[in-house]
This record gives C-alpha cells, structure tokens and sequence, in this order.
C-alpha cells in the first residue's frame, strides 16, 4: 500500500471536529426520566441529599422518622409493653401516634395499665369484629389516615400475613408497607418474633427475625429485645440494622431495662443502663450463676450498698437481695 492509499483511510479534520463535537454532545447531554425512573446526575443527587433537612431521632436508637422499623423478640419478653412506651414517648413530643394491636384484649390492656394517663395523640386501634376486613393493611391504612397518624405501629406482622417464611409473599408485604412509608411520609415500627432456636443462648441478629431474609433486605432499622439469663426481670436492647445512622446499641454496649411498674401503676421499662450483650446470653454450665453470686456476696461484705452493687454488676435490685438471702 502507498502513501497515497494510507492518507485515504486518516480522517479528515472536518470528521474529526464532527466526532468530537458528537462525543461531546453525548457527554453534555443531561439526565432524561424513562421507564418510570426519575434519572439525575450522581452529582445532583449528592447536592439534593445535602439540602435534606437533617434526621430526626423521635426515640433514641430505637426510631428514625420516615423509617421502616421492626422490633423484634422472644415471646413473652414484653415487645408490646416496650412497643408501646416508645410510642406514648413519641405521641408525647406532640406526635399523632396509631398503635394497631392484634395482641391485647381491652381486659388484658386494663389490666397492665392502671393509670389512663396517655397523651392525647396516642390512639390504638383493634379490629371491628362485626366488620372484619380481607385486607388488614388497607384498613390499618384507611383507620390511620382517617386519625391524621403521623407514626404507626403494628402489633404485630403476623396480621398481615401468615406465609412470612415465603420470600416472594414476605417480599411483597415489605414493598407495600415501604409504598404506604413514602406515600403518607409515615414512620412505620412492625413487631415480631424469633424463632425458638433464639431461646437467648444466640447473640441477636438479623438472622434471628422471623420470616424470609427479604424481611431484612427491605426494612431500614431492626431492634431486638433480649431477655437476660441474670435477671428475668430484665431485657438489653440490641441494634442489628440501622440504615440511616450509626450503630449505638452494638453487642459491646446493649442498653438494659428492667421490666416493673412505674408509680402510676402502669408496666413499664426502666433502663438501667448499658452493658456487653454476652454477659446476659444463657450458658450451660452454673459457673457464671455462681460467679454472679459471689461477686454480689463480695461487693456487699465491702459494705456496698444493693442498689450499687445491682448498677454494678447488671441485675436488679431485687435480685442482688435474692443472692443475698439465697
């Protein structure tokens, strides 16, 4: 090939400005919404995110606004009591609060609460036994919308569904309450349980909330209660996903509460503050039970007094006096 040839295959400078002033165009041209999709820049996501007002806490490491939460626990540990005092916590910042419960009767409530002293802007709801509805989330929605709820709790998810461990039925469940999150611009908190293998020998997870792993994929936060293998009377609170924030409540520092009833006569939380999660797992030998023991034996011989020695070593006050006596 010669000289003459090769120069018929170089590119004119007229192509080469018409290729770069194409490359260019596609480069300068801006995002476009398609296929249901709102497309932007990853720049002007990052500048939208900024002018974002900032997150607010309505309890702390428990509740984000505008989150989806599942709390998540034993049976019988006290969720619904837990539950529902975060919830009388946040209708008292001037919330409006639904709390639908599928889990007490109007006895049993009466009967756990002494002392009608709720904030105004606390409702509960229960189903209409004489107008019961096929779809309970759409009624939970219709009830909630109808009281202006600005926060809802459910009491628990088996009321929505009863195939959970179905990833495509759980899947589905997850994306319609995010649909009603974004919707109504609720804050969400679901109840559930774990499994038994969760007796409180397992450190808690996300593995430990019953039902698919879609569960977990499409919630933003997730807190678990855990009873104590000290102290019955006691439970810590463990954070296992916290979507928008920073993990506080971590196996090194689970919060502590004891289960009793306040001076109104309504049961209720007491935190008793922050310990490591392995200290209250159950064990299978009664070396830790005696080790318990004789450290409260030992504080209390040094002249300690039992509300000191129950801050120290975990447990409550009423326990320390039972190792004493026992």
């Amino acid at each position: 090939m010669n000289i003459a040839e090769l120069s018929k295959n170089i590119p004119q400078p007229s192509e080469v400005d018409y290729i770069l002033s194409s490359f260019q165009q596609l480069q300068e041209q801006g995002a476009i919404d398609a296929g249901g999709f709102h497309v932007s820049s990853m720049s002007e996501c990052v500048r939208k995110g900024k002018s974002l007002p900032p997150l607010v806490v309505l309890y702390p490491n428990i509740v984000l606004e505008g989150d989806l939460c599942i709390i998540f626990g034993q049976s019988g540990i006290g969720k619904t009591i837990f539950a529902m005092q975060v919830a009388r916590d946040i209708a008292a910042r001037g919330k409006r609060v639904l709390y639908a419960d599928f889990e007490m009767t109007l006895r049993q409530l009466s009967l756990r609460y002494e002392s009608p002293d709720f904030p105004p802007t606390f409702f509960r709801a229960e189903m209409d036994g004489d107008h019961l509805t096929d779809d309970v989330l759409k009624g939970i929605e219709t009830a909630a919308v109808a009281n202006l709820a600005e926060v809802v709790f459910i009491d628990n998810i088996t009321a929505l569904s009863q195939s959970l461990d179905k990833g495509a039925d759980a899947g589905s469940l997850m994306a319609s309450l995010n649909a009603l999150k974004k919707k109504y611009n609720w804050t969400l908190i679901v109840l559930n349980h774990v499994p038994k293998m969760f007796s409180g020998a397992v450190p808690l997870s996300l593995s430990a909330i019953q039902g698919s792993a879609k569960l977990n994929q499409l919630i933003d936060d997730a807190v678990g209660l855990g009873q104590s293998s000290r102290d019955k009377s006691m439970v810590y609170v463990k954070q296992c996903k916290w979507r928008n924030g920073e993990v506080v409540l971590d196996a090194d520092n689970v919060a502590l509460y004891e289960r009793t009833k306040n001076k109104n006569g309504n049961l209720s939380f007491t935190f008793r503050g922050y310990d490591t999660e392995a200290t209250h797992l159950e064990t299978t030998s009664t070396s830790g039970r005696e080790e318990l023991k004789s450290r409260v034996r030992e504080l209390s011989s040094q002249g300690m007094k039992q509300q000191d020695i129950a801050r120290e070593c975990g447990i409550t006050q009423s326990k320390v006096s039972r190792l004493l006596n026992g």
